[in-house]
């Protein structure tokens, strides 16, 4: 036991499920990282010996062979003619939806998707309309009412979602929009890519939606342990990209060993299945303990799972539980009402779930809130 939380998290080794922060060894249930990879050897060696190949980046727009490494590993994941790769997740949603702003006349969004993509609708020059979070009747309201004869709506919002870790209803959603000629699906799959669908291409993968008015865009910085956003397509959506996205443009790449990260944690998670299958065992181990102690959780495979007090019957103080974890050395995040772009109306605390979890350590975190429940 080590006395009184630190709400502040300084982390002092490579990221894992057991690492030292603040100068503690805690277990680690934070974060995005869902496999680790940020932390793993071979990826820490990959991006240090691209440091070394080719410095920190091109500082033009030349080309670099790990670039091109990159992109095909990628093609092959998604199956896709090409992937437009940017510099940070957060671009995206920009650049995915720039991509098809010549398509669509008009954006209806769910009301709490990321701030990356508010930031990314801000820049269509089109009209903006919210349906309520996960709704699709307030889906369907919304295209009944600003969809005029002839027009073809975007519906955008994320896969899943970052703080409550919800899934977008995508299947209804589609069907809400198969009265709409032209309509398109847009998804911000950050936290999904990688994690859902039997070969990991996401949300639209594990709800058996995708296809050619689905569009995705993620990031290398959650599941594949890099750094830099994504956007398949096929070529001639690359080529609206090139067309319409400034950032391509007027930005730097993501650098080489960034690239070199990313690629080496895809191998990995190639290579090593059972990380996956770990991933779904600890995520199912986690949303079942959690309610056998009262919580009313979803069963689904998405490994981040936040807790409230009006899950449960009792009730519970949710800033008491997690500051009595992190005395225990078990570190998660305690999201205030209203403090990310999901967060709920009341005080969260967020639990992310890691394949190299042990299930003695999810065992650990169940006891002790049990201790407090």
């Amino acid at each position: 036991m080590a006395g009184a939380p630190d709400r502040t998290m300084r982390m002092e080794s490579p990221l894992a499920p057991r690492m030292r922060i603040n100068g503690r060894e805690v277990d680690y249930f934070c974060g995005t990282s869902y496999y680790c990879l940020h932390g793993h050897p071979q990826v820490i060696e990959a991006a240090c010996a691209a440091t070394r190949r080719f410095g920190m980046g091109p500082g033009t727009g030349a080309a670099m062979q790990i670039y091109d490494d990159l992109q095909a590993a990628l093609r092959e994941w998604f199956g896709a003619d090409h992937v437009t790769y940017v510099i940070s997740g957060y671009t995206s949603p920009m650049v995915m939806l720039q991509g098809l702003r010549d398509d669509v006349d008009l954006v209806l969004a769910d009301a709490a998707s990321h701030y990356s993509v508010r930031d990314a609708m801000a820049t269509l020059g089109l009209p903006v309309h919210c349906f309520r979070h996960l709704s699709p009747e307030s889906l369907a309201e919304a295209l009944a009412e600003h969809v005029r004869p002839g027009q073809r709506p975007a519906v955008v919002t994320d896969g899943v979602f970052p703080s409550s870790g919800a899934l977008a209803p995508l299947p209804d959603y589609v069907q809400v929009m198969a009265g709409y000629d032209g309509a398109r699906l847009c998804v911000d799959d950050s936290h999904g890519i990688g994690v859902l669908g039997d070969g990991g291409r996401g949300a639209l993968e594990h709800h058996g939606v995708e296809g050619p008015r689905a569009h995705v865009a993620g990031t290398m910085s959650k599941a594949f342990g890099g750094l830099g956003g994504i956007v398949p397509c096929d070529r001639a959506r690359a080529e609206r990209i090139a067309a319409n996205a400034g950032i391509l443009r007027g930005a730097s790449p993501p650098p080489p060993a960034a690239a070199a990260a990313g690629l080496t944690g895809m191998r990995l998670l190639r290579e090593t299945p059972e990380m996956l299958a770990s991933l779904r065992r600890n995520t199912a181990h986690m949303r079942q303990g959690l309610r056998d102690l009262g919580f009313d959780l979803p069963d689904t495979p998405v490994p981040i799972v936040t807790l409230r007090a009006s899950q449960r019957r009792q009730g519970a103080d949710i800033a008491m539980l997690r500051d009595h974890l992190a005395t225990q050395d078990i570190f998660t995040k305690l999201t205030p009402a209203g403090g990310y772009s999901d967060a709920p109306d009341e005080d969260s605390m967020r639990i992310a779930v890691f394949s190299g979890h042990r299930p003695e350590q999810i065992d650990r975190l169940l006891t002790t809130l049990a201790d407090r429940l």
